[in-house]
């Protein structure tokens, strides 16, 4: 079977299941699981550390980003401190902020906690790889 057709058959069974009422669900899974209660288990065990692992990946990425904001800031770069200060302008609690120098990184982080993390950094790497 070529690939087409298995992405396609697996695109209606998605379909399927998001359409599908719980107990449809559970009646099928039982045909095909033995203990579904152990297979509820271990899906609530692997939904908790994928989250969990996802948490940790986030605020590792976090970190980085206030670190290189940090330094940018001690180094007195001209485009990180640039993308700072918009990031600050667009932030209603740190709006009157005007002295980047005594910026702690918890403040950065509170900054940049709720901005797109991945654009932030390549947009660092790029001044970076610019210079």
């Amino acid at each position: 079977m070529n690939n087409e057709i298995k992405s396609k058959i697996d695109l209606a069974l998605f379909n399927f299941y998001l359409e599908a009422d719980r107990e449809t669900i559970n009646d099928l899974l039982k045909e095909d699981i033995q203990n579904l209660d152990d297979y509820t288990k271990k899906k609530r065990q692997i939904i908790f550390l994928s989250k969990a692992i996802t948490i940790k990946k986030h605020n590792e990425f976090l970190l980085e980003l206030a670190s290189k904001f940090q330094d940018a800031i001690l180094q007195n770069i001209e485009k990180p401190v640039s993308i700072l200060k918009q990031l600050i302008q667009s932030n209603a609690s740190f709006a009157l902020y005007s002295n980047l120098d005594k910026l702690s990184r918890e403040d950065i982080l509170e900054i940049i906690k709720d901005k797109n993390l991945v654009d932030l950094l390549e947009k660092l790497d790029k001044n970076e790889n610019d210079q």
